[in-house]
Protein backbone atom coordinates (compact mmCIF):
# COMPACT_ATOMS: atom_id res chain seq x y z
CA UNK A 1 0.00 0.00 0.00
CA UNK A 2 2.61 2.61 0.91
CA UNK A 3 4.56 1.93 -2.70
CA UNK A 4 0.87 2.36 -4.45
CA UNK A 5 0.48 5.23 -2.45
CA UNK A 6 4.29 6.44 -3.43
CA UNK A 7 3.76 5.56 -7.06
CA UNK A 8 -0.09 7.73 -6.74
CA UNK A 9 1.33 10.44 -5.40
CA UNK A 10 4.72 10.28 -7.53
CA UNK A 11 2.17 10.20 -10.78
CA UNK A 12 0.01 12.61 -9.55
CA UNK A 13 3.13 15.20 -9.14
CA UNK A 14 3.93 14.33 -12.23
CA UNK A 15 0.56 15.30 -14.05
CA UNK A 16 0.44 18.56 -12.39
CA UNK A 17 4.22 19.34 -13.65
CA UNK A 18 2.97 18.47 -17.35
CA UNK A 19 -0.26 20.72 -16.94
CA UNK A 20 1.64 23.31 -15.70
CA UNK A 21 4.13 23.05 -18.35
CA UNK A 22 1.64 23.13 -20.95
CA UNK A 23 0.29 26.07 -20.17
CA UNK A 24 3.03 27.78 -20.40
CA UNK A 25 4.69 25.94 -23.37
CA UNK A 26 3.81 27.76 -27.53
CA UNK A 27 0.67 25.93 -29.07
CA UNK A 28 2.01 21.95 -30.35
CA UNK A 29 1.94 22.08 -34.17
CA UNK A 30 -0.41 19.16 -33.82
CA UNK A 31 -2.83 21.31 -31.77
CA UNK A 32 -2.58 23.94 -34.43
CA UNK A 33 -3.00 21.71 -37.04
CA UNK A 34 -6.70 21.04 -36.52
CA UNK A 35 -7.62 24.92 -36.83
CA UNK A 36 -9.61 24.40 -39.65
CA UNK A 37 -11.71 22.03 -38.46
CA UNK A 38 -11.73 23.60 -34.55
CA UNK A 39 -15.55 23.99 -33.19
CA UNK A 40 -15.90 27.42 -31.66
CA UNK A 41 -15.11 26.23 -28.17
CA UNK A 42 -12.05 25.24 -28.87
CA UNK A 43 -11.15 27.63 -31.42
CA UNK A 44 -11.80 30.32 -29.15
CA UNK A 45 -9.63 28.70 -26.35
CA UNK A 46 -6.97 28.49 -29.20
CA UNK A 47 -7.40 32.37 -29.21
CA UNK A 48 -6.60 32.21 -25.61
CA UNK A 49 -3.72 30.39 -25.56
CA UNK A 50 -1.70 31.52 -28.88
CA UNK A 51 -2.59 35.10 -27.48
CA UNK A 52 -0.65 34.19 -24.60
CA UNK A 53 2.11 31.75 -24.88
CA UNK A 54 2.48 32.03 -28.59
CA UNK A 55 3.61 31.28 -31.12
CA UNK A 56 3.67 34.69 -32.70
CA UNK A 57 3.50 33.44 -35.90
CA UNK A 58 1.54 35.40 -38.02
CA UNK A 59 1.07 33.01 -40.61
CA UNK A 60 -0.63 30.85 -37.34
CA UNK A 61 -3.22 34.06 -36.72
CA UNK A 62 -3.83 34.56 -40.46
CA UNK A 63 -5.27 30.82 -39.93
CA UNK A 64 -7.02 31.48 -36.84
CA UNK A 65 -8.91 34.27 -38.32
CA UNK A 66 -9.82 32.83 -41.06
CA UNK A 67 -11.58 30.17 -38.97
CA UNK A 68 -13.41 32.51 -36.79
CA UNK A 69 -14.71 34.05 -40.01
CA UNK A 70 -16.19 31.39 -41.33
CA UNK A 71 -18.26 30.66 -37.89
CA UNK A 72 -18.91 34.09 -36.61
CA UNK A 73 -22.50 33.81 -37.04
CA UNK A 74 -22.83 30.77 -34.52
CA UNK A 75 -20.62 32.17 -31.86
CA UNK A 76 -21.81 33.34 -28.36
CA UNK A 77 -21.57 36.75 -26.65
CA UNK A 78 -18.90 35.29 -24.43
CA UNK A 79 -16.76 33.55 -27.05
CA UNK A 80 -16.62 36.84 -29.04
CA UNK A 81 -15.80 38.32 -26.33
CA UNK A 82 -13.12 36.41 -25.63
CA UNK A 83 -11.68 36.11 -29.34
CA UNK A 84 -11.58 39.60 -29.34
CA UNK A 85 -9.89 40.35 -26.53
CA UNK A 86 -7.10 37.55 -27.39
CA UNK A 87 -7.13 39.78 -30.64
CA UNK A 88 -6.53 42.78 -29.00
CA UNK A 89 -3.32 41.50 -26.52
CA UNK A 90 -1.59 40.11 -29.01
CA UNK A 91 -2.30 43.43 -31.00
CA UNK A 92 -3.87 41.09 -34.28
CA UNK A 93 -5.72 43.56 -36.19
CA UNK A 94 -7.00 41.55 -39.68
CA UNK A 95 -8.91 44.43 -40.81
CA UNK A 96 -11.33 42.83 -43.23
CA UNK A 97 -12.57 40.09 -40.40
CA UNK A 98 -12.77 43.21 -38.12
CA UNK A 99 -14.40 45.08 -40.19
CA UNK A 100 -17.24 42.54 -41.16
CA UNK A 101 -17.35 41.46 -37.47
CA UNK A 102 -18.23 44.65 -36.05
CA UNK A 103 -20.51 45.88 -38.76
CA UNK A 104 -22.55 42.48 -39.83
CA UNK A 105 -22.18 40.02 -36.24
CA UNK A 106 -21.61 42.34 -33.45
CA UNK A 107 -24.78 44.06 -33.60
CA UNK A 108 -26.87 41.15 -32.72
CA UNK A 109 -24.29 40.57 -30.09
CA UNK A 110 -25.11 43.76 -27.90
CA UNK A 111 -28.48 43.03 -26.52
CA UNK A 112 -27.74 39.55 -25.79
CA UNK A 113 -24.91 39.57 -24.49
CA UNK A 114 -23.93 38.98 -20.27
CA UNK A 115 -22.58 42.70 -18.67
CA UNK A 116 -19.13 41.35 -18.70
CA UNK A 117 -19.17 39.81 -22.03
CA UNK A 118 -20.31 43.34 -23.35
CA UNK A 119 -17.36 45.37 -21.69
CA UNK A 120 -15.24 42.85 -23.39
CA UNK A 121 -16.13 43.32 -26.93
CA UNK A 122 -17.08 47.13 -26.88
CA UNK A 123 -13.43 47.18 -25.25
CA UNK A 124 -11.78 45.47 -27.70
CA UNK A 125 -13.47 46.64 -30.75
CA UNK A 126 -11.97 49.87 -29.48
CA UNK A 127 -8.50 48.85 -29.33
CA UNK A 128 -8.24 47.53 -32.18
CA UNK A 129 -9.90 49.67 -34.03
CA UNK A 130 -12.50 48.29 -35.17
CA UNK A 131 -15.61 50.74 -34.89
CA UNK A 132 -18.94 50.48 -36.26
CA UNK A 133 -20.93 53.73 -35.31
CA UNK A 134 -24.60 51.67 -35.17
CA UNK A 135 -22.48 48.69 -33.11
CA UNK A 136 -21.65 51.30 -30.19
CA UNK A 137 -24.54 53.00 -30.48
CA UNK A 138 -26.39 49.98 -29.70
CA UNK A 139 -24.30 49.21 -26.72
CA UNK A 140 -24.91 52.64 -25.21
CA UNK A 141 -28.13 51.73 -23.87
CA UNK A 142 -27.60 48.65 -22.54
CA UNK A 143 -24.23 50.23 -21.08
CA UNK A 144 -25.90 53.28 -19.60
CA UNK A 145 -28.81 51.25 -17.76
CA UNK A 146 -26.27 48.48 -16.67
CA UNK A 147 -23.40 51.30 -15.22
CA UNK A 148 -24.95 51.08 -11.60
CA UNK A 149 -23.59 47.36 -11.56
CA UNK A 150 -19.97 47.96 -12.85
CA UNK A 151 -16.97 47.92 -10.81
CA UNK A 152 -14.51 50.50 -11.41
CA UNK A 153 -12.65 48.17 -13.78
CA UNK A 154 -15.30 48.14 -16.23
CA UNK A 155 -16.45 51.91 -15.91
CA UNK A 156 -12.46 52.48 -16.75
CA UNK A 157 -13.04 49.89 -19.93
CA UNK A 158 -16.35 51.15 -21.37
CA UNK A 159 -14.91 54.75 -20.99
CA UNK A 160 -11.67 54.29 -22.50
CA UNK A 161 -13.60 52.39 -25.25
CA UNK A 162 -15.87 55.17 -26.21
CA UNK A 163 -13.76 57.88 -25.87
CA UNK A 164 -10.87 55.95 -27.93
CA UNK A 165 -13.30 55.48 -30.96
CA UNK A 166 -14.25 58.99 -30.26
CA UNK A 167 -18.03 58.05 -29.61
CA UNK A 168 -18.39 60.30 -26.73
CA UNK A 169 -21.97 59.37 -25.90
CA UNK A 170 -22.94 62.19 -23.12
CA UNK A 171 -25.38 59.60 -21.57
CA UNK A 172 -23.32 57.07 -21.06
CA UNK A 173 -20.41 58.91 -20.20
CA UNK A 174 -22.39 60.73 -17.82
CA UNK A 175 -23.94 57.30 -16.32
CA UNK A 176 -20.26 56.18 -15.89
CA UNK A 177 -18.80 59.17 -14.19
CA UNK A 178 -22.13 58.94 -11.44
CA UNK A 179 -20.53 55.87 -10.58
CA UNK A 180 -17.24 56.75 -9.88
CA UNK A 181 -17.23 57.78 -6.70
CA UNK A 182 -19.27 54.75 -4.89
CA UNK A 183 -16.44 52.43 -6.94
CA UNK A 184 -13.45 54.03 -5.76
CA UNK A 185 -13.65 52.04 -1.99
CA UNK A 186 -11.48 49.21 -3.66
CA UNK A 187 -9.66 50.28 -6.02
CA UNK A 188 -5.89 49.59 -6.67
CA UNK A 189 -3.22 52.42 -8.14
CA UNK A 190 -3.70 50.48 -11.59
CA UNK A 191 -7.46 51.13 -11.81
CA UNK A 192 -7.25 54.92 -11.02
CA UNK A 193 -4.48 55.21 -13.67
CA UNK A 194 -6.74 53.57 -15.82
CA UNK A 195 -9.53 55.75 -15.25
CA UNK A 196 -8.16 58.63 -14.83
CA UNK A 197 -6.32 58.13 -18.66
CA UNK A 198 -10.53 57.64 -19.54
CA UNK A 199 -11.19 60.88 -17.62
CA UNK A 200 -8.32 62.65 -19.92
CA UNK A 201 -10.03 62.14 -23.03
CA UNK A 202 -13.50 62.86 -22.55
CA UNK A 203 -14.16 65.84 -24.76
CA UNK A 204 -16.45 68.91 -23.76
CA UNK A 205 -20.06 69.66 -25.53
CA UNK A 206 -18.40 72.31 -28.01
CA UNK A 207 -14.87 70.26 -28.14
CA UNK A 208 -14.72 69.55 -31.79
CA UNK A 209 -13.84 65.87 -31.14
CA UNK A 210 -16.99 65.51 -29.54
CA UNK A 211 -18.87 67.34 -32.79
CA UNK A 212 -16.89 65.90 -35.44
CA UNK A 213 -19.10 62.70 -37.17
CA UNK A 214 -21.63 62.84 -34.07
CA UNK A 215 -24.72 61.87 -35.26
CA UNK A 216 -28.20 61.97 -33.45
CA UNK A 217 -27.06 61.85 -29.95
CA UNK A 218 -25.51 64.12 -27.90
CA UNK A 219 -21.65 64.26 -27.56
CA UNK A 220 -19.42 65.47 -24.87
CA UNK A 221 -19.81 66.24 -21.86
CA UNK A 222 -19.38 68.90 -19.39
CA UNK A 223 -16.81 69.79 -16.58
CA UNK A 224 -18.08 69.81 -14.35
CA UNK A 225 -19.20 65.93 -14.25
CA UNK A 226 -15.54 65.11 -14.71
CA UNK A 227 -14.71 67.48 -11.97
CA UNK A 228 -16.78 65.51 -9.40
CA UNK A 229 -15.72 62.03 -10.70
CA UNK A 230 -11.81 63.77 -10.20
CA UNK A 231 -12.02 65.15 -7.07
CA UNK A 232 -13.30 61.87 -5.68
CA UNK A 233 -10.75 59.79 -7.08
CA UNK A 234 -8.06 62.84 -5.48
CA UNK A 235 -9.65 62.08 -2.40
CA UNK A 236 -8.78 57.94 -2.44
CA UNK A 237 -4.71 59.15 -3.63
CA UNK A 238 -3.17 58.63 -0.27
CA UNK A 239 -4.33 55.10 0.12
CA UNK A 240 -3.76 53.96 -3.60
CA UNK A 241 -0.18 55.55 -4.25
CA UNK A 242 1.25 54.33 -1.70
CA UNK A 243 1.40 50.42 -2.98
CA UNK A 244 1.93 51.89 -6.97
CA UNK A 245 4.40 51.02 -9.06
CA UNK A 246 6.30 52.99 -11.18
CA UNK A 247 4.68 52.88 -14.39
CA UNK A 248 0.99 53.65 -12.45
CA UNK A 249 2.65 56.88 -10.71
CA UNK A 250 3.95 58.37 -14.34
CA UNK A 251 0.58 57.17 -15.87
CA UNK A 252 -1.72 59.53 -12.85
CA UNK A 253 0.94 62.26 -13.38
CA UNK A 254 0.26 62.15 -16.77
CA UNK A 255 -2.87 62.31 -16.94
CA UNK A 256 -3.99 64.61 -14.17
CA UNK A 257 -1.51 66.95 -16.68
CA UNK A 258 -4.10 66.46 -19.00
CA UNK A 259 -6.80 67.31 -17.54
CA UNK A 260 -5.17 70.73 -16.15
CA UNK A 261 -5.39 69.51 -12.16
CA UNK A 262 -3.60 71.33 -10.46
CA UNK A 263 -5.05 70.48 -6.71
CA UNK A 264 -1.94 71.19 -4.50
CA UNK A 265 -2.12 68.35 -1.50
CA UNK A 266 -2.88 65.87 -4.66
CA UNK A 267 0.64 66.72 -6.48
CA UNK A 268 2.62 67.02 -3.35
CA UNK A 269 1.65 63.15 -2.08
CA UNK A 270 2.24 62.18 -5.97
CA UNK A 271 5.89 63.93 -6.28
CA UNK A 272 6.45 62.48 -2.77
CA UNK A 273 5.68 59.17 -4.21
CA UNK A 274 7.49 59.45 -7.03
CA UNK A 275 10.96 60.18 -5.18
CA UNK A 276 9.91 57.93 -2.04
CA UNK A 277 11.96 55.05 -3.78
CA UNK A 278 15.10 56.72 -5.27
CA UNK A 279 16.13 53.23 -6.96
CA UNK A 280 12.95 52.53 -8.06
CA UNK A 281 13.12 56.22 -9.69
CA UNK A 282 17.10 55.81 -11.63
CA UNK A 283 15.23 52.90 -13.18
CA UNK A 284 12.69 54.67 -14.80
CA UNK A 285 11.94 54.13 -18.90
CA UNK A 286 12.93 56.64 -20.92
CA UNK A 287 9.12 56.55 -22.15
CA UNK A 288 8.92 57.32 -18.11
CA UNK A 289 11.17 59.79 -17.92
CA UNK A 290 9.38 61.62 -20.88
CA UNK A 291 6.16 61.48 -19.95
CA UNK A 292 6.93 62.42 -16.36
CA UNK A 293 9.01 65.52 -17.84
CA UNK A 294 5.99 66.40 -20.04
CA UNK A 295 3.53 66.27 -17.43
CA UNK A 296 5.94 68.16 -14.64
CA UNK A 297 5.93 71.33 -17.79
CA UNK A 298 2.71 71.21 -18.25
CA UNK A 299 2.22 71.48 -14.46
CA UNK A 300 4.40 74.01 -13.84
CA UNK A 301 5.93 71.52 -11.22
CA UNK A 302 9.04 73.70 -10.13
CA UNK A 303 9.48 71.41 -6.72
CA UNK A 304 13.37 71.29 -6.63
CA UNK A 305 14.10 67.99 -6.01
CA UNK A 306 11.93 66.55 -8.30
CA UNK A 307 13.73 68.90 -10.64
CA UNK A 308 17.36 67.90 -9.92
CA UNK A 309 15.79 64.18 -10.05
CA UNK A 310 14.77 64.82 -13.83
CA UNK A 311 17.91 66.70 -14.72
CA UNK A 312 20.16 63.76 -13.51
CA UNK A 313 17.65 61.18 -15.66
CA UNK A 314 17.98 63.07 -18.80
CA UNK A 315 21.93 62.73 -18.03
CA UNK A 316 21.72 59.66 -17.36
CA UNK A 317 19.15 58.38 -19.93
CA UNK A 318 19.67 60.71 -23.14
CA UNK A 319 21.25 58.02 -25.57
CA UNK A 320 18.70 56.00 -24.39
CA UNK A 321 15.92 58.17 -26.00
CA UNK A 322 14.18 57.35 -29.37
CA UNK A 323 13.62 60.34 -31.95
CA UNK A 324 10.26 62.01 -30.21
CA UNK A 325 11.14 61.27 -26.43
CA UNK A 326 14.37 63.26 -27.37
CA UNK A 327 12.10 65.85 -28.95
CA UNK A 328 9.62 66.08 -26.05
CA UNK A 329 12.27 65.68 -23.15
CA UNK A 330 13.55 69.05 -24.88
CA UNK A 331 10.34 70.86 -25.20
CA UNK A 332 9.85 69.94 -21.07
CA UNK A 333 13.06 71.08 -20.47
CA UNK A 334 12.80 74.19 -22.02
CA UNK A 335 9.63 74.70 -20.05
CA UNK A 336 10.80 73.81 -17.04
CA UNK A 337 14.50 76.00 -17.32
CA UNK A 338 16.55 73.21 -16.81
CA UNK A 339 19.97 74.65 -17.56
CA UNK A 340 22.68 75.00 -20.45
CA UNK A 341 24.44 71.52 -19.12
CA UNK A 342 21.83 69.88 -19.64
CA UNK A 343 20.82 71.02 -23.56
CA UNK A 344 24.32 70.04 -24.13
CA UNK A 345 23.95 66.73 -23.12
CA UNK A 346 20.40 66.58 -25.05
CA UNK A 347 22.17 68.32 -28.46
CA UNK A 348 25.44 65.32 -28.51
CA UNK A 349 21.91 63.06 -29.69
CA UNK A 350 20.50 64.91 -32.26
CA UNK A 351 23.04 64.43 -34.84
CA UNK A 352 22.33 60.27 -34.73
CA UNK A 353 18.63 61.07 -35.04
CA UNK A 354 19.06 63.52 -37.67
CA UNK A 355 17.95 61.46 -40.87
CA UNK A 356 14.64 60.09 -39.12
CA UNK A 357 13.25 62.83 -37.44
CA UNK A 358 9.80 64.26 -38.95
CA UNK A 359 9.33 67.93 -39.65
CA UNK A 360 6.89 68.04 -36.84
CA UNK A 361 9.90 66.55 -34.94
CA UNK A 362 12.24 68.71 -36.11
CA UNK A 363 10.36 72.07 -35.58
CA UNK A 364 9.84 71.10 -32.25
CA UNK A 365 13.51 70.96 -31.36
CA UNK A 366 14.40 74.12 -33.29
CA UNK A 367 11.21 75.54 -30.69
CA UNK A 368 12.84 74.04 -27.50
CA UNK A 369 16.25 75.65 -27.86
CA UNK A 370 14.75 79.15 -28.47
CA UNK A 371 12.29 78.82 -25.92
CA UNK A 372 15.25 77.76 -23.56
CA UNK A 373 17.27 80.53 -24.56
CA UNK A 374 19.80 78.50 -25.05
CA UNK A 375 22.29 79.62 -28.55
CA UNK A 376 23.62 76.92 -30.30
CA UNK A 377 24.86 78.03 -33.74
CA UNK A 378 25.93 74.29 -34.89
CA UNK A 379 22.30 72.75 -33.96
CA UNK A 380 20.34 75.38 -35.98
CA UNK A 381 22.78 75.22 -38.79
CA UNK A 382 22.57 71.51 -38.42
CA UNK A 383 18.32 71.84 -38.45
CA UNK A 384 18.60 74.04 -41.41
CA UNK A 385 18.56 71.48 -44.72
CA UNK A 386 16.16 68.65 -42.92
CA UNK A 387 13.85 71.74 -42.41
CA UNK A 388 13.99 73.15 -45.77
CA UNK A 389 13.65 69.79 -47.26
CA UNK A 390 10.75 68.94 -45.13
CA UNK A 391 9.43 72.25 -45.26
CA UNK A 392 6.06 71.86 -47.90
CA UNK A 393 4.76 69.33 -45.67
CA UNK A 394 4.64 71.34 -42.11
CA UNK A 395 1.76 72.41 -40.65
CA UNK A 396 0.90 76.03 -40.20
CA UNK A 397 1.86 76.11 -36.75
CA UNK A 398 5.23 74.17 -37.21
CA UNK A 399 6.12 76.43 -40.01
CA UNK A 400 5.65 79.11 -37.25
CA UNK A 401 7.96 77.68 -34.38
CA UNK A 402 10.75 77.22 -36.44
CA UNK A 403 10.43 80.83 -37.98
CA UNK A 404 10.17 82.47 -34.65
CA UNK A 405 13.23 79.66 -33.50
CA UNK A 406 15.39 81.23 -36.00
CA UNK A 407 14.94 84.72 -35.70
CA UNK A 408 14.51 84.49 -32.05
CA UNK A 409 18.57 83.79 -32.65
CA UNK A 410 18.63 86.38 -35.43
CA UNK A 411 19.14 83.93 -38.01
CA UNK A 412 17.34 84.12 -41.65
CA UNK A 413 19.05 81.67 -43.90
CA UNK A 414 17.47 82.54 -47.19
CA UNK A 415 17.61 78.56 -48.34
CA UNK A 416 15.18 77.83 -45.25
CA UNK A 417 13.11 80.61 -45.16
CA UNK A 418 12.30 80.81 -48.81
CA UNK A 419 10.34 77.35 -48.54
CA UNK A 420 9.31 78.04 -44.96
CA UNK A 421 7.10 81.30 -45.94
CA UNK A 422 6.06 79.77 -49.20
CA UNK A 423 4.55 76.83 -47.39
CA UNK A 424 2.71 79.52 -44.58
CA UNK A 425 1.81 81.56 -48.07
CA UNK A 426 -0.10 78.47 -49.37
CA UNK A 427 -1.67 77.84 -45.70
CA UNK A 428 -2.72 81.74 -46.18
CA UNK A 429 -4.66 81.11 -49.31
CA UNK A 430 -6.22 78.09 -47.59
CA UNK A 431 -7.21 80.20 -44.77
CA UNK A 432 -5.68 77.50 -42.60
CA UNK A 433 -3.87 79.52 -40.11
CA UNK A 434 -5.03 80.63 -37.14
CA UNK A 435 -4.39 84.43 -35.78
CA UNK A 436 -2.10 83.13 -32.75
CA UNK A 437 0.06 81.73 -35.82
CA UNK A 438 0.11 84.77 -37.76
CA UNK A 439 1.20 86.75 -34.93
CA UNK A 440 3.78 84.74 -33.91
CA UNK A 441 5.16 84.91 -38.14
CA UNK A 442 4.94 88.69 -38.05
CA UNK A 443 6.53 89.10 -34.71
CA UNK A 444 9.31 87.03 -35.63
CA UNK A 445 9.95 88.44 -38.77
CA UNK A 446 10.06 91.95 -37.42
CA UNK A 447 12.60 90.48 -35.29
CA UNK A 448 14.96 90.04 -37.97
CA UNK A 449 13.47 92.84 -40.23
CA UNK A 450 12.35 90.45 -43.13
CA UNK A 451 9.72 91.46 -45.24
CA UNK A 452 7.01 89.23 -47.11
CA UNK A 453 3.97 90.17 -48.97
CA UNK A 454 1.95 87.32 -48.10
CA UNK A 455 2.33 87.41 -44.95
CA UNK A 456 2.34 91.02 -44.67
CA UNK A 457 -1.25 91.04 -46.94
CA UNK A 458 -2.68 88.02 -44.20
CA UNK A 459 -1.33 91.11 -41.54
CA UNK A 460 -3.97 93.88 -43.23
CA UNK A 461 -7.37 91.54 -42.36
CA UNK A 462 -5.77 91.61 -38.77
CA UNK A 463 -5.00 95.03 -38.62
CA UNK A 464 -8.62 96.12 -39.48
CA UNK A 465 -9.95 93.58 -36.71
CA UNK A 466 -7.72 94.82 -33.99
CA UNK A 467 -6.97 98.57 -34.86
CA UNK A 468 -4.94 99.04 -31.46
CA UNK A 469 -2.27 97.01 -32.97
CA UNK A 470 -1.49 95.49 -28.98
CA UNK A 471 0.23 92.16 -30.08
CA UNK A 472 2.93 93.64 -32.64
CA UNK A 473 6.29 94.28 -31.33
CA UNK A 474 7.42 97.66 -32.36
CA UNK A 475 10.13 96.17 -34.63
CA UNK A 476 7.48 94.16 -36.59
CA UNK A 477 5.58 97.50 -37.21
CA UNK A 478 8.32 99.11 -38.72
CA UNK A 479 9.26 95.92 -40.88
CA UNK A 480 5.42 95.48 -42.26
CA UNK A 481 5.24 99.70 -41.89
CA UNK A 482 2.58 100.10 -39.76
CA UNK A 483 1.93 102.69 -37.05
CA UNK A 484 0.67 101.98 -33.48
CA UNK A 485 -2.28 104.83 -33.01
CA UNK A 486 -1.17 107.20 -29.91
Amino acid sequence: PLLRAASSSSSSSSSSSWVAEAGTQPVSQDTLAGIPWAGRSTLTGLFQRVATNGPGDPSVWRKLVARADVIAHSLTSKQASLMLSAMARAQQRDKGFLRRFSVKFAPSLMQSAELLDLCGIVSSLSQLDAYSEETFDLAVERLAKAAPQMDLRQLSLVANAYVRASHADTELLQSLLLQVPRRLARCSGKDVAVLLNALAQIPGPDDPAATAGAGLRPRGVAREHVQRALDAVALRLPDVLPSSDLHTLTLVLNAFAQLQFTQKDALDLLVEELLGDESRFQHMTPRQLAMVLNAAARLQLYEPRLLEALVAQVRARARSLDAQGLCVVANACAKLQLGVETFQVLYTQVPRHLARLTGRQLAMLCHAWAKAHQHNDDLFSLLALPLAQRASGLAPHEVAIVIYGYAHFKKVPPELFGPLLERFSTHIDAEAVSVADLLMVVNALGRVGHHDSQVAHALEGYVRREPSLRNLCPQALATFGLTSPS
